[in-house]
């Protein structure tokens, strides 16, 4: 049992995967009416009674350190001979299966950072490359549609389509630009920046959107210093992605609210809230919204809520999404910054 444990360790560098096969071969091998492992060192000393009644307590050393209790409740009123001593030698085993298993699911974690930095680059320089090959022939094909728009030669219904190319020409633009604004990291995260002035100047710019969407939109600061951590670009992009995809999961007659708090949460920490009337997001979908290119809306390029959380992370801060409000549905997407650190 000792062996197989040792390889399950190797083989899966899962601890929780780890824990719960410990739990049920034990149990199931050596006739016991329950098995708890862990970790933690929590417990009695190694087999005194507890106050749970019958339960036996093993810790699982490594050296002069419990990093585990095996606990365990035998069927009858106390542990036989055989398996005191089997349980004995088995929490001594523990130890350094549960070591293997944390040093491989570090590892693979490592790896897995590293193969989404290479990622990054690799889209960063697809990014650019875009934007070289694209933009300019978008800008100069915008030009001279916007030309033969205006030309009074032209038939109204002509005029129409060019109206319509140039609209189409925009959503290329914006699309281009937002695959590159997540590919490259954002400038001077190293800064400060006053995060009340980046949401007032968000509120302005977004203001005519509302207006045509017919969504009210306003904003609280509900804190003293908004002064934050990792500089303008990231901070506009975090909140006017928030922004624009709160107006468009809005619908008319609704209303957005951009609150700026500080209360109910870590020292250290400033909170952005930006809270929509929209359906709501299932639990089963507030962490797929996060990811690059997943969309629910048509048209969409799933960019939007990802570029949030690639800022938040680069800046050393947090985005979740709380959701449904009520009833009716509705979303709350928290950002959590560093407060800037303050100069003596």
């Amino acid at each position: 049992m000792a062996a197989e444990i040792q390889d399950f360790a190797k083989q899966s560098g899962d601890v929780e995967s780890l824990i719960d096969r410990v739990e049920k071969r034990l149990a199931a091998e050596l006739g016991l009416e329950k098995v708890r492992l862990r970790r933690g060192g929590e417990g009695d000393s190694a087999a005194n009674p507890s106050q749970e009644g019958k339960a036996r307590h093993f810790p699982v050393h490594r050296g002069s350190e419990v990093v585990a209790m095996l606990e365990v409740t035998p069927r009858t009123s106390n542990l036989s001979g055989e398996q005191f001593g089997a349980l004995e030698f088995l929490a001594n085993q523990l130890a350094p299966a549960l070591e293997v298993c944390r040093l491989i699911a570090d590892k693979v974690k490592l790896e897995r950072e590293l193969a989404e930095k290479a990622k990054m680059a690799f889209l960063g320089d697809m990014a650019a490359r875009i934007a070289h090959n694209v933009k300019n022939p978008l800008s100069s094909m915008k030009t001279l549609m916007q030309l033969l728009e205006r030309d009074a030669s032209l038939p109204a219904r002509a005029q129409q389509d060019c109206g319509m190319v140039i609209g189409e020409i925009d959503r290329l633009n914006k699309n281009v630009s937002q695959l590159l604004r997540y590919a490259k990291q954002a400038r001077d995260i190293d800064r400060p920046c006053d995060l009340e002035a980046v949401v007032k100047r968000v509120m302005v710019l977004s203001r005519a959107e509302a207006d045509r969407l017919g969504v009210k939109l306003d904003c609280a600061v509900e804190c003293g210093s908004s002064q934050v951590q990792g500089g303008e670009e990231a901070a506009s992009d975090i909140v006017s992605n928030l922004v624009v995809n709160a107006l468009e999961a809005t619908p008319s007659g609704g209303s957005v609210m951009v609150r700026i708090v500080a209360d109910s949460i870590p020292a250290g920490v400033i909170a952005l809230h930006v809270e929509d009337q929209g359906p709501g997001v299932a639990a089963a979908m507030q962490e797929k919204i996060f990811q690059p290119f997943f969309t629910t809306r048509p048209g969409g390029t799933g960019l939007g809520l990802a570029i949030v959380r690639r800022r938040a992370e680069e800046i050393g801060g947090t985005v979740e999404c709380v959701s449904p409000l009520d009833a009716n549905g509705g979303a709350r997407f928290i950002v959590k910054f560093p407060l800037a650190a303050r100069k003596d």
